[in-house]
């Protein structure tokens, strides 16, 4: 039987394509969903599972439904990147020294995670946007702050559902009348029955 042998260089071929079809894993964290009153600020955290070489993440958006590019912007908020200007987010590949999961927990004052979400204050309860968070990724070889590293790809997209829901606003308390009595009398009435006291040695009024 006649076994016909693949070139070497075929074979170096497809494993490159096959390479860099490989996507990386995006995971929204504590919860793709989120929500809040009108005028709160929300936040997503992430973790990226690379599957191929380096990938250095450039930024990210929010595109609402139907996703479209460029992006639609959300309806009820605004959508700040955190990436593009706070974060340098470089993934190795698997098996590498480097590590091929990196996760990062929102924080609004630290500037990480993914970014955020401002609620407008005037948006009603129910409103919501639904979409996806894109994330912009290049590829390389070699850890890209390598001058030696090649870069085999740039401007290339990560996605994962993404959901933004506005809740009831939240009721301002306000103090009971009868305990505001309470207290104006605790203040004053010793005050109050001092000044009458005086008024009755005067002869300016009885106490009847």
């Amino acid at each position: 039987m006649h076994v016909q042998r693949i070139p070497a260089g075929l074979i170096l071929w497809l494993g490159a394509a096959v390479s860099l079809t490989a996507s990386p894993l995006l995971t929204l964290t504590p919860s793709s969903d989120l929500s809040g009153p009108p005028g709160s600020v929300a936040g997503w955290g992430f973790s990226i599972t690379n599957d191929t070489g380096y990938i250095e993440i450039t930024g990210a958006e929010f595109c609402a439904n139907p996703v479209n590019f460029p992006c639609a912007s959300p309806t009820s908020g605004t959508f700040t990147d955190f990436i593009s200007a706070f974060n340098d987010i470089i993934v190795g590949p698997p098996g590498g020294t480097d590590p091929s999961i990196v996760s990062q927990n929102f924080d609004v004052l630290a500037h990480t995670g993914i970014g955020t979400f401002e609620i407008s204050p005037d948006v009603p309860a129910g409103a919501s946007d639904v979409g996806q968070i894109v994330l912009t990724y290049n590829l390389t070889d070699l850890d890209p702050n390598n001058p030696n590293a090649q870069l085999l790809g740039t401007d290339l997209m990560l996605s994962a559902n993404a959901a933004v829901t506005v809740s009831a606003p939240i009721p301002t308390p306000e103090p009971p009348t009868a305990a505001c009595m309470a207290a104006a009398l605790l203040l004053f009435g010793p005050v109050l029955l001092r000044t009458r006291r005086a008024a009755v040695r005067r002869g300016f009024c009885r106490l009847d």
